[in-house]
């Protein structure tokens, strides 16, 4: 009795056990996993396995969603324009851009099927904006217009004008100024814009494109004033001296100014060192000098002549600190050849020049002195002798870094309009090496200037403040350039007075000193022809 109620009593615990067991099974079956925070919640999950795979094994759905297509906009553009916009459209495609670009087919201006149209007007988002230039060969006497005048050729035309965008004119064609106003000035009244007009809805399409074809079609330029020889000793000597430093140049201070960059030929030694040379005339400006150049707006200073070692090495070397000080740039001289050969490099408005200066003039006929004596040497300060070679070989070497290579030659016979044979080798040695334009000083009067093998020669400027016997109709020279080289030249009379002081040419001394100066160039490029 005792053992069956023992053995009911172990059968009774077992079942018990089981039950607790099984309970237990289920619950931890039935406990739910927790969804990942991003997960949104709907419903209570179904029962998941006890055992989970790994998290870098989950499923990847075998279908993604696809990117809507970009909305095709169609754009319709004269055909000249084809080469400039097709690459830029192409760029777009392949880029992030939000729309898809097609040109309309056949570039017809008047295409239905266009979206968005260039047009040569300013009735929509502008992207280009030009100077229109009424323009006469360079030589042509003619110089200025009314705004009247201006207006009717525009409407009636002129049998020797033409009309075109700043940027097709060529250096040997000229832009008459209108009411005194020079296509680059601010408010120049003639323009040639360029605009692109959406359909609605197609703005942002226009937003998209329009800076980009801004960007491009911008061209930058720069303005270079050019001027003669500058013998600041004598009477101007004494005036600067005496405090007046704005004396020499105050009556044309607003040209040199206005331009980016202003450059001269200092005629003279400069400083308060040395001894003279024996040679004819030598010179030496005080060292203030070097002030007045700066307050003047002289950028860059040629040393590259028959007077800058008037006294001596040392002079040199020393007018060349002082003028370093003030911030002024030499070329064409150094303490040895290699800083002589060196260019000046500068940059303006996104533009990369280089400069450099030589000179290659005769032996004196009274006093038997022989500049190039004064070639600088491997070891000993001097100045850049023009031979042809070497100046093919500078402005080789500089090509790779600029954009334009400007020149300054001092070079010619004193008092002779034509050039002489070693400067116009010289100067043609510079265009054939790359260079863009040459600018000429040292005979004293104003020479012609040459449009040759896609460069510029002005072969002489004469002189420009100087107190001298001699010539008084001198020159300042204006020439805008951009990246292809030069665009523009423009000449403004000038007078040296008797206290070597330059003033601006009145009316008829104007018209004297042009007329001078173009029947020069046009002898120079009619022997070009023969």
């Amino acid at each position: 009795m005792i053992r069956l109620s023992r053995l009911i009593f172990v059968l009774l615990v077992g079942f018990l056990l089981g039950c607790q067991t099984e309970q237990a099974n289920l619950t931890a079956v039935s406990t739910p996993i927790k969804p990942t925070p991003t997960a949104v919640e709907t419903a209570a999950p179904p029962p998941q396995p006890t055992t989970l795979p790994p998290a870098t094994s989950t499923a990847v759905p075998t279908s993604q969603p696809t990117t809507a297509p970009r909305p095709k906009v169609i754009l319709s553009i004269p055909p000249d324009w084809e080469p400039t916009i097709s690459p830029l459209i192409a760029q777009l495609n392949q880029s992030s851009a939000a729309w898809n670009w097609q040109l309309a087919p056949g570039g017809d201006a008047d295409n239905q099927t266009a979206n968005i149209t260039l047009s040569n007007d300013a009735n929509g988002v502008i992207v280009q904006r030009q100077p229109l230039a009424l323009a006469v060969p360079f030589t042509t006497q003619w110089e200025n217009m009314t705004l009247a005048q201006a207006q009717y050729i525009l409407s009636n035309r002129h049998n020797l004008i033409v009309v075109l965008p700043w940027d097709a004119l060529t250096p040997d064609w000229k832009a008459l100024r209108v009411d005194g106003r020079f296509p680059t000035d601010a408010d120049y009244p003639f323009h040639d814009s360029w605009s692109l007009a959406a359909e609605p809805g197609y703005e942002t399409a226009v937003s998209e494109l329009a800076p980009r074809l801004q960007a491009q079609l911008h061209e930058s330029s720069v303005r270079i004033t050019a001027v003669g020889d500058l013998m600041l000793a004598r009477g101007l000597g004494i005036v600067m001296q005496q405090g007046n430093l704005a004396y020499p140049f105050a009556n044309v201070s607003e040209l040199l100014t206005a331009a980016d960059l202003t450059i001269g030929n200092m005629e003279s030694a400069l400083g308060d060192i040395g001894q003279p040379e024996a040679k004819s005339y030598p010179f030496q400006a005080p060292p203030v000098a070097a002030q007045a150049l700066a307050q003047a707006g002289f950028d860059i200073i040629t040393l590259a002549n028959n007077h800058a070692m008037d006294y001596g090495p040392e002079a040199l070397l020393q007018g060349m600190a002082l003028l370093r000080d003030a911030g002024i740039a030499t070329i064409g001289a150094g303490a040895n050849a290699a800083e002589a050969h060196t260019a000046h490099l500068v940059e303006v408005n996104g533009i990369k020049i280089a400069f450099l200066g030589y000179v290659n003039v005769p032996i004196e006929a009274s006093a038997g002195f022989d500049t190039q004596s004064w070639t600088a040497t491997e070891t000993a300060p001097g100045l850049a002798w023009a031979k042809p070679d070497m100046i093919r070989a500078d402005v080789t070497a500089v090509d790779q870094q600029t954009d334009l290579t400007i020149v300054v030659l001092h070079s010619g016979l004193e008092y002779v309009a034509e050039p002489s044979e070693p400067q116009t080798a010289a100067a043609q040695a510079a265009i054939d090496a790359g260079a863009d334009l040459v600018i000429g000083h040292h005979a004293h009067i104003l020479q012609g200037i040459q449009f040759y093998n896609g460069g510029v020669i002005v072969y002489g400027l004469g002189n420009f403040a100087f107190q001298i016997t001699g010539d008084p109709e001198t020159a300042v020279l204006n020439i805008w350039l951009d990246k292809n080289g030069v665009r523009q030249l423009e000449l403004i009379p000038a007078i040296i007075q008797t206290s070597g002081q330059p003033r601006l040419a009145e009316p008829e001394e104007s018209k004297t000193i042009l007329q001078n100066v173009y029947f020069l160039t046009t002898l120079l490029n009619a022997q070009k022809g023969e």
